[in-house]
């Protein structure tokens, strides 16, 4: 591989956590060869506030643990160190390279590639070249091996190496081409897209869990719209998420419903909103369990209507081994607003003191902020008055708690 560009950083090095400036320079002080990689050198050049950092480096795991008395080994298939800094976690990654391609179908996707290599390799395995870059703090400089500056300049994804080849080998890139693309504002190559249509198909070959795990982190992108309206256009909501492929086909309308619920998640993260994966998959899941709760639709009996969200998310559970703690929060995010969105509390007709005891239970539980940040946006998706949410935000200001 040809010599990188070298660029002064554009920036100060106290945008950067002073922590995990200061292990990558323990490192070098070590002899090793150590950058920040990846989406913190990325997003810090895009004048973003990197959320976490990763560092790769010429050490071995071993080598990286006794340098740092409060790390651990973890990891199987390929091992890195976590290094703990407070409540953070620093992950440290030896620098790796691709496995060789003789002996293995292009159409094969990379099931191994646990080898170490050079920070030239380690570049050039990666996705895109936005996500290549690696930073130096001790010379104060950027290194790019890979052209990720000029594109990042050029605000767009390009991937490192042939997209066709690069999508054939891992299919759960073009789902992170979408994250990219919608999370940063950045414009996908020709290519890019092209190998994406082409190749879309071939993530029913990626891990189901993966699959899932990807889906997730789109509704963190500020623009789960978008990103939902990518994967229509691919065709690979059925993969993804099978029940809710077959509830938009049931209506027409269902696909606005549920964009509209992305809308309102959408403003709630561009607002500075860090939903968990329990709430995520209540604005998922939401519209269609209202559906199967609608007394148009079916008769559920009261002492049944826990059952119908729990089902509907083990059937997820199955292929997508889901937190246990996610689900049941999401569960009681989706139940809670039978109580109190006055619309669909009227379809239960519970007495008023069972509706006090109930009441009181959610305002006592401690995933009632969680449900009433999901009333609001169930509330806007269905471009409704906030009075529900004002009432139970009240509520819970006053309610003196245990």
């Amino acid at each position: 591989m040809k010599s990188p560009v070298r660029a002064d950083l554009p920036f100060s090095l106290r945008r950067l956590d002073r922590r995990a400036v200061d292990t990558v320079r323990r490192l070098q002080e070590h002899g090793h060869e150590s950058y920040l990689v990846g989406g913190c050198v990325r997003d810090v050049l895009l004048g973003l506030q990197p959320k976490d950092y990763d560092i790769a480096t010429a050490a071995r795991p071993g080598q990286v643990k006794r340098l740092f008395r409060r790390s651990r080994i973890i990891g199987r298939r390929f091992r890195i160190v976590h290094v703990y800094a407070g409540r953070d976690i620093f992950e440290i990654a030896t620098f790796r390279r691709e496995p060789p391609r003789q002996g293995r179908d292009q159409d094969e996707p990379i099931r191994d590639d646990n080898a170490f290599g050079t920070a030239a390799e380690d570049a050039a395995r990666r996705d895109f070249t936005v996500n290549g870059l690696f930073l130096d703090p001790r010379k104060r400089e950027i290194v790019d091996y890979v052209g990720g500056l000029k594109d990042l300049e050029a605000r767009r994804m390009i991937s490192i190496g042939d997209p066709d080849l690069r999508f054939r080998e891992d299919p759960v890139r073009i789902l992170r081409l979408i994250k990219f693309m919608r999370r940063l504002g950045l414009d996908a190559g020709r290519d890019e897209i092209a190998a994406a249509r082409e190749h879309a198909g071939m993530l029913v070959e990626a891990a189901s869990p993966r699959l899932v795990e990807e889906l997730f982190r789109l509704m963190l992108t500020g623009d789960m719209v978008g990103c939902f309206t990518d994967l229509l256009a691919l065709g690979v909501v059925p993969l993804l998420a099978p029940d809710i492929a077959d509830w938009l086909e049931r209506s027409p309308d269902n696909e606005q419903r549920l964009l509209a619920m992305f809308d309102a998640l959408d403003r709630w993260v561009q607002e500075g909103g860090e939903p968990g994966y329990g709430f995520r998959l209540a604005c998922l899941y939401g519209p269609m369990v209202e559906d199967e709760l609608d007394p148009d639709q079916r008769t559920v009996p009261v002492k049944e209507v826990p059952q119908v969200p729990a089902f509907l998310l083990s059937r997820l559970q199955q292929h997508a081994r889901l937190p246990r703690a996610a689900i049941g929060r999401a569960i009681h995010i989706m139940l809670a607003q039978e109580l109190m969105d006055p619309e669909r509390e009227a379809l239960r007709g519970r007495r008023r003191r069972r509706r006090k005891a109930a009441s009181e239970r959610l305002l006592a539980s401690e995933g009632f902020s969680d449900a009433l940040e999901f009333l609001r946006c169930r509330l806007e998706a269905a471009d409704r008055d906030l009075g529900p949410y004002d009432e139970w935000h009240e509520m819970g200001l006053s309610f003196p708690g245990p």
